[in-house]
């Protein structure tokens, strides 16, 4: 029948008892509780092993070597751990509700809020809403002035509001003088009204008259110029048009189109569509070469109903 013992049996039986650090090796003795439960204990000047559980100053671990140590309260009991290091394996079955610092890696395909409205789920490279609201939106907030930057992006559905868009330009110029060329070389149209100011497109002097339209960021843009040609002749007479890129003509961009004489009219107009790529600070010119001085760049003033006619008009648009 199992005693439990006094000071005085625990002092008498201590070399039995105890394998003292640094003395010689012992075999853990048997030690019988008051309820006659055998117990395998070694103690030593700076720990404690009972069975595969070992407590060596600080340090709680198991002499089993593939056994788990676990630490299991009691009844609605929890375990409290204050400054916890992890340094290895893996957390399952287990909330956090509160905050976690320091993680570098979490090794797991999913992880999801337990909002059951407006849940949110990451699954491996996808991001999803899959609470049981109707409608849930997924916002990405940077704070103060930082922003959310995504690269290589495909926009499959939804919208992007155009006055965020950043990086727009566009503006619309006119002339509203008559304009008189050579015959000899090319002469640059004239664009001295600014219709609509708009942002990174400005029409820009070249010493003497507004026929540079200029580009503050670099990329490819819309040009489309109009031109009014009248021809006070009796004949008709080409004129032909093109476009330069900061004083070097454009490939390809120049079209030739016919003023009749006076007696079938005499007016006509020139319009084309033609997209550049320039660099930022550069300027596109409108060039113009009649075979007669007859033909003229010509501005009607606005009639009783009709507006003015401006004898020249461009606009410019960033697309790229």
């Amino acid at each position: 029948m199992a005693t439990n013992l006094t000071a005085e049996k625990v002092k008498d039986s201590f070399s039995q008892l105890l394998h003292i650090d640094g003395g010689p090796e012992a075999t853990p003795k048997t030690v019988y509780s008051g309820t006659g439960t055998a117990t395998a204990l070694k103690v030593g000047t700076t720990n404690v092993e009972v069975d595969n559980i070992r407590v060596d100053g600080n340090t709680i671990s198991t002499t089993d070597t593939n056994g788990n140590l676990t630490l299991s309260p009691n009844g609605t009991g929890a375990v409290v751990m204050g400054n916890v290091n992890i340094t290895g394996g893996t957390i399952t079955g287990t909330s956090f509700p509160g905050s976690f610092t320091g993680i570098t890696l979490i090794e797991s395909t999913t992880l999801a809020t337990s909002d059951a409205e407006t849940g949110l789920t990451i699954t491996e490279n996808t991001i999803s809403a899959d609470g049981t609201d109707t409608n849930i939106d997924i916002n990405i907030t940077p704070k103060g002035t930082g922003e959310v930057n995504v690269t290589n992006i495909d926009v499959l559905s939804g919208k992007v509001p155009f006055s965020t868009i950043t990086g727009r330009a566009f503006a619309c110029f006119s002339d509203i003088t008559d304009q008189t060329g050579s015959v000899s070389a090319g002469t640059a149209v004239k664009f001295g009204t600014t219709e609509v100011a708009g942002s990174g497109i400005t029409m820009v002097t070249d010493g003497t008259n507004l026929t540079r339209l200029t580009f503050a960021a670099a990329g490819t843009y819309m040009v489309a110029p109009n031109l009014q040609l009248a021809n006070s002749d009796t004949a008709d007479h080409d004129t032909t048009v093109w476009l330069a890129l900061n004083g070097t003509n454009i490939a390809r961009s120049a079209t030739k189109v016919t003023v009749p004489k006076a007696t079938d009219g005499g007016n006509t107009f020139f319009q084309i569509i033609f997209y550049v790529t320039v660099t930022a600070g550069q300027y596109v010119q409108v060039l113009w070469l009649p075979e007669s001085v007859a033909v003229t760049i010509d501005h009607t003033a606005a009639g009783a109903i009709a507006p003015a006619i401006p004898s020249s008009i461009i606009v410019a648009e960033r697309i790229a």
